[in-house]
C-alpha cells in the first residue's frame, strides 16, 4: 500500500471547516506549501487552477495511504474536482503533489482570491450562501 503526498488549499486545511488532521486523523501533516496557480471563491469553498506562471496559493501538504487518497476523490468528485499532479514549492524544494482542480467552466460565479490564502479570505468573507 502506497503513501501519496496531497497538497489541499481551502477547506482541508488546519483551521478549514474539514481539516484534514480531523476529517483524516491517520493523515500526516508534511508541511506548509506553496502552488502558483489562480485560487476562485466558489461559495463555501475554494478552486485552484495551478499555473506555473500564477500567484503564490497558500496551501498544506499531507502524506495519506490509499484509502484516504480514494475518500478524498469521493469527496471532490460530486463537485467536479479532478485529481492531478503539481510540483509544489516545500520547505524550499519542489515537491511532486496530488491536488485536487475543478472544472471551471462548472463554476461561472466566482471570484479571484488575491492574497491566495483560502483560510485568511473566509476568515473576512462576510456573505455566505446558504445552499452550499
Amino acid at each position: 500500500m502506497g503513501k501519496h503526498l496531497v497538497f489541499v488549499y481551502g477547506t482541508l486545511r488546519r483551521g478549514g471547516v474539514r481539516a484534514m488532521p480531523e476529517l483524516f486523523p491517520d493523515s500526516e501533516f508534511v508541511g506548509g506549501a506553496s502552488v502558483r496557480g489562480s485560487l476562485f471563491d466558489f461559495g463555501s469553498y475554494p478552486g485552484l487552477l495551478p499555473d506555473g506562471a500564477g500567484s503564490p496559493v497558500a496551501g498544506e501538504v499531507y502524506e495519506v495511504g490509499e484509502e484516504v487518497l480514494r475518500k478524498l476523490d469521493d469527496i471532490e468528485a460530486p463537485a467536479h474536482y479532478s485529481r492531478r499532479e503539481v510540483e509544489v514549492s516545500l520547505g524550499g524544494r519542489g515537491v511532486t503533489c496530488w491536488v485536487y482542480e475543478p472544472e471551471l467552466s462548472l463554476y461561472p460565479s466566482r471570484t479571484l482570491i488575491t492574497s491566495g490564502d483560502w483560510i485568511e479570505y473566509a476568515a473576512t468573507k462576510t456573505e455566505w450562501p446558504e445552499d452550499s
